[in-house]
């Protein structure tokens, strides 16, 4: 009698991509033994992830390989994998040309600070820390020095070579912006970069980073504040904000902000199945990162006032609606009460304001001043959609170019007052202002201390910010009812003035309201609908007596 025994076929293995998209269809309540079937695995295999998602969600957030298939296993070198790896950001930004003997020579110098006498910076280490962190070696392009016109003619000439692959659609231009947003006084004018960065002034002044395709899809705007979360924002959650806020002490941009923006609108594009590039400046907080679906290109160094879109119109279109807005709120209050003065008014303006403000004014800015703007800076459309987009220029009736045709001329006559400028002028009052640190990290501290530096949050408490705005939101507490009556007035007002579609988002917030007052109805005892009851009538109702 023989005996035939068959070998069981090998299980798949999962790539790390593929375990972070298990992972989401999980967290979106699919059934573990559906979502086996679907990657050929064993369920406990799949059920497994829910174990590790915290890790794998952090290897997937950190670079580590989308195609990787092995488990990360602590070698208890991470203190010096972390420094290294920070280190090579650092001189990344800077445009140092790294080799691998000098990433072993400065984990060497980490280990010899750590007291890690058993570390060896071996070839095999090398490859392992180059392959952990998704790092490839390659030929630098390009180095820092005074604009030229070749400079910019031969971008220009590479740019059709570079955007080839690409639709119009999937290119995209990203910029970072500083924004006074409650300053008073013609000192603005001559401040520049760290005369910003930190005291009194610094207090007065955000982040704003703008990003927008070649066709004019606009992507939501993300701004950097100095605190986790603002007085003003009462109990608005950051996450309902029409921005993405980050924060840090002095609301600059960093190299964390930019690389969690990033991938955020990697899985943005991930999800809708799109591959874009993205070109951005070269910052020092700008690092090199390699994603799935956003491949990232630096724009020639020192060159971006002609070949970045962002610069050639864009930011300053947006500006101009935002200052529009702020002078027209300033005109407001001064009408409510003449002995204000226009300084009191403008410290008054919070960070909530602006940043409902702006993305506002960033959602007027037309599509074809992006386009123009794209164009102005070499971004050429190709022949065959040439005609379409050059007869959709044509037609532009340049609004955002004339923003400042529509602003009250008491709103002009307050920014000559209180900028010595005009209203157009008061748009460039930020133009100098550092969105980043420009300074390096000095790497001759001792290992431990840079390992503090890290591992620290670098956001500070609320309390500097909260004692900025603090009393803004004081005592403002509003009713239900207060709110709804107030809405009712308002409603009959548009219907006088004729304003259709202000009525018909003042019965959506009506509604909303409504809903509120339902949610919010206290549960009441059956006794306070009855009134007092005899014990007869009580058991009659089969209710309990009340205890008089």
């Amino acid at each position: 009698m023989y005996v035939c025994s068959m070998a069981s076929p090998k299980l798949k293995v999962l790539t790390l991509n593929d375990k972070i998209e298990a992972i989401r269809l999980l967290d979106a309540g699919k059934p573990a033994y559906k979502v086996a079937q679907d990657f050929g695995v064993g369920k406990t295999q799949i059920q497994n992830l829910r174990k590790r998602k915290l890790e794998l969600i952090n290897d997937f957030e950190n670079n580590v390989p989308g195609e990787s298939k092995r488990r990360r296993y602590l070698t208890g070198n991470e203190e010096i994998n972390s420094l290294t790896y920070e280190w090579f950001k650092d001189a990344s930004a800077r445009r140092i040309n790294i080799s691998g003997p000098l990433l072993k020579t400065k984990a060497l110098n980490f280990a010899e600070d750590l007291g890690k006498t058993d570390f060896k910076a071996s070839q095999g280490w090398l490859q392992s820390f180059t392959k952990r962190f998704n790092i490839v070696f390659g030929s630098m392009s390009g180095e820092r020095g005074d604009v030229n016109k070749q400079t910019v003619a031969e971008w220009t000439n590479k740019l059709s070579e570079i955007c080839e692959s690409y639709n119009p659609s999937d290119i995209f231009n990203m910029n970072e912006t500083g924004l006074f947003f409650k300053d008073t006084t013609k000192k603005t004018f001559y401040t520049k970069g760290e005369d910003c960065a930190g005291g009194k002034r610094s207090k007065e002044r955000i982040t704003v980073a703008l990003c927008a395709s070649m066709t004019g899809e606009k992507i939501r705007p993300l701004v950097i504040g100095k605190s986790r979360k603002p007085r003003c924002f009462n109990k608005i959650k950051t996450e309902s904000l029409p921005v993405d806020y980050y924060f840090n002490s002095k609301a600059w941009m960093i190299s964390a902000i930019f690389e969690d923006f990033l991938k955020k609108l990697n899985r943005k594009m991930k999800a809708q199945k799109r591959k874009i590039l993205l070109f951005i400046d070269n910052a020092p907080s700008h690092p090199s990162i390699d994603l799935s679906n956003v491949e990232v290109k630096f724009l020639p160094p020192n060159t971006t006032s002609l070949t970045q879109p962002m610069d050639q119109g864009i930011i300053q279109a947006t500006k101009l609606k935002f200052r529009k807005r702020q002078m027209v709120h300033m005109v407001k209050e001064v009408d409510k009460c003449s002995t204000i003065c226009g300084s009191d008014i403008l410290k008054k303006i919070t960070i909530l304001d602006a940043i409902l403000w702006f993305s506002n004014s960033w959602n007027e800015v037309e599509s074809q001043t992006i386009v123009k703007c794209f164009a102005k800076a070499g971004f050429k459309i190709r022949p065959s959609m040439e005609s379409c987009e050059n007869e959709n220029i044509e037609n532009h009736s340049d609004d955002d170019d004339d923003a400042d045709d529509d602003v009250p001329l008491a709103a002009m006559k307050l920014s000559r007052e209180l900028f010595d400028c005009e209203f157009r002028e008061f748009v460039h009052i930020d133009n100098e202002l550092c969105t980043c640190d420009t300074e390096t990290t000095d790497w001759t501290k001792p290992a431990s201390e840079l390992l503090k530096d890290f591992s620290h949050d670098d956001h500070q408490s609320d309390s500097e910010s909260d004692i900025e705005e603090q009393g803004l939101c004081e005592n403002a507490s509003i009713s239900l009812e207060d709110a709804l009556s107030m809405v009712e007035k308002l409603k009959l007002f548009s219907a006088n003035k004729g304003h259709a579609a202000m009525l018909l988002d003042l019965v959506k917030m009506e509604e909303f309201l409504t809903l509120e007052t339902v949610t919010k109805c206290k549960q009441v005892k059956i006794d306070d609908y009855f009134g007092s009851v005899t014990r007869d009538q009580a058991e009659l109702l089969q209710l309990p007596m009340s205890e008089h």
